[in-house]
């Protein structure tokens, strides 16, 4: 849901907050970029399963997880700035780009407010594995605490340049 909602915003105001044209190869590197980096932190996220929130972890004993990400980032990169006619882009400038990996790492606190969300699941529906599932652990309020203050702050910094852009 937050990456519909990112892309569709985008889809409508990244010409005004980004001064490109509407519909511009500018304007669609701006949403394919955002997109990418929402599937690269979406991959952190989909590291652990259920309620286990950890996406980070043991990131040194898993070298292939962090090839991919590597590479997928390297080759966004070349796509995006030396694709040209080939990919159809527009190279964007460090702003373009820092807001774009930003707008994708909203997808790692977004993970972990979903796994708040209490769903009740069939244990025998885990391939069988039910039973050997690992207790819940509680979570911890603090780091719910340290998710959210980021969150809420891009939140008030998108509404206030959309407010001073009389985008509201």
């Amino acid at each position: 849901a937050y990456q519909l909602g990112l892309l569709i915003f985008l889809l409508k105001q990244a010409p005004l907050m980004f001064g490109c044209e509407d519909g511009s190869r500018h304007h669609f590197t701006i949403i394919f970029n955002a997109f990418v980096f929402c599937q690269v932190f979406n991959e952190f996220n989909a590291r652990e399963i259920g309620d286990v929130f950890d996406p980070f972890k043991k990131l040194r004993t898993s070298p292939m997880f962090v090839a991919v990400i590597i590479f997928t980032v390297i080759a966004q990169w070349v796509i995006v700035e030396y694709g040209g006619d080939f990919t159809q882009t527009y190279p964007l400038n460090w702003d373009e780009w820092e807001i774009t990996f930003m707008l994708g790492a909203m997808s790692i606190p977004v993970g972990y407010l979903m796994r708040l969300i209490p769903i009740d699941e069939d244990p025998d529906s885990y391939a069988g594995i039910g039973e050997t599932m690992p207790p819940k652990k509680p979570t911890s309020s603090f780091g719910m605490l340290s998710l959210l203050i980021p969150v809420a702050a891009a939140g008030y910094q998108m509404y206030k340049e959309a407010d001073g852009e009389g985008l509201l």
